[in-house]
């Protein structure tokens, strides 16, 4: 039995991610995953261009025709969905070893600790990790 690469939701959230800093048009995408995911994920037409077409139909990313091939970008719906989920986003970031955000902001910041810490939940003492955030 093979595992998944993605669990559910998170190859939809990787391609808004993915055109969030750039507009991409298909192939561009796939070839963005292999660069990412290389050779533990394989990109293939049958699984990106379905989640690219649901993320079109939810308004998330639209497309344009440019030189006989359609370029990706996100909509104003598509990056309040992606900042709804930069949880899921920091998380994924974190398991897969990968940046996909592009945000200097202290809030991308602060998602990313959380998500770091998320796992250690119950296991650190909450005094001690306040007095060294307070410190810094």
């Amino acid at each position: 039995m093979s595992r998944r690469f993605f669990r559910h939701g998170e190859l939809p959230l990787v391609l808004l991610a993915l055109v969030a800093t750039t507009p991409r048009h298909g192939y561009e995408i796939m070839s963005e995953l292999t660069r990412l995911f290389g050779p533990r994920y394989r990109a293939s037409p049958g699984s990106v261009y379905p989640a690219i077409e649901a993320l079109q139909t939810e308004g998330l990313i639209e497309g344009r025709s440019e030189h006989d091939r359609t370029v990706y970008s996100i909509t104003d719906n598509g990056k309040r969905a992606l900042e709804d989920r930069a949880d899921q986003l920091a998380s994924l970031e974190l398991r897969l070893h990968v940046k996909l955000a592009e945000s200097d902001s202290l809030e991308a910041l602060l998602t990313q600790f959380k998500a770091r810490l998320a796992p250690l939940t119950g296991r650190i003492d909450t005094e001690a990790a306040a007095e060294i955030l307070e410190s810094a």
